[in-house]
């Protein structure tokens, strides 16, 4: 007899790699949960026309749509570790794939399937807490960055949470938590990842955070000399 797993299991197993319905109920959760999350993201980039921007764990694309929206003539990518992420990124920027904007493709953020010096914003917006590896996923953005090019990582859950933490923080990132540590979620602060921004070779390490949203909002920004 196969394990049997409640639904909020089933949910909260398909973050990392979303599969099947349950997968693409996740990208849909995401993309409306993530929406002002991804909002603040963008405002921290400074976004010129014209940049060419590479999203790493791109989910169902939303962030994608909202720079392609403030950049109108630059082009976009995103991977996704997940094929069903993947499908639904593409479907949600039909038109801008279609006019040679975009490109959306599976990929792992251990292994960018794209040339040095490709791009000129690299963002990582709810995501880094998976990756397998993260100085090897930070010096691969730093390798296709451009000089002068921008890394961007983004948490929605962080150790900036509130010194006064609401009943959401109180309980959702005490649970989050200690699920974390038994599966490997990496839960950092700001001043974790500006540290290992800068050990991978990036320059002016900073982050800004809102500590009551959520369970701590951090977004930590650098740039390759």
């Amino acid at each position: 007899m196969g394990v049997i797993h409640k639904p909020l299991e089933l949910l909260e197993d398909n973050f990392k790699k979303p599969t099947g319905f349950y997968g693409r109920l996740v990208g849909h959760l995401m993309t409306v949960q993530h929406r002002t999350l991804t909002d603040w993201t963008i405002d921290q980039m400074g976004i010129a026309d014209g940049d060419d921007i590479l999203d790493i764990g791109c989910g169902s694309g939303m962030a994608l749509g909202l720079m392609a929206a403030r950049d109108t003539t630059g082009t976009l990518a995103g991977i996704d570790y997940s094929p069903v992420m993947v499908d639904l990124a593409a479907k949600r920027n039909a038109a801008a794939v279609r006019a040679g904007r975009m490109t959306i493709q599976h990929g792992d953020a251990m292994n960018l399937p794209f040339e040095q010096a490709s791009f000129d914003h690299v963002t990582a917006i709810e995501t880094f807490y998976f990756w397998p590896d993260a100085m090897r996923g930070l010096k691969q953005a730093h390798r296709v960055l451009r000089p002068g090019g921008q890394m961007i990582v983004t948490l929605e859950m962080s150790r900036e949470a509130s010194g006064r933490p609401s009943l959401v923080q109180r309980y959702f990132g005490r649970r989050f938590t200690e699920r974390s540590a038994r599966e490997g979620l990496r839960i950092v602060s700001g001043a974790d990842l500006t540290g290992m921004l800068t050990e991978a070779g990036f320059t002016g390490a900073r982050f800004v955070a809102e500590p009551t949203r959520s369970l701590g909002w951090v977004c930590a920004l650098a740039r390759k000399p």
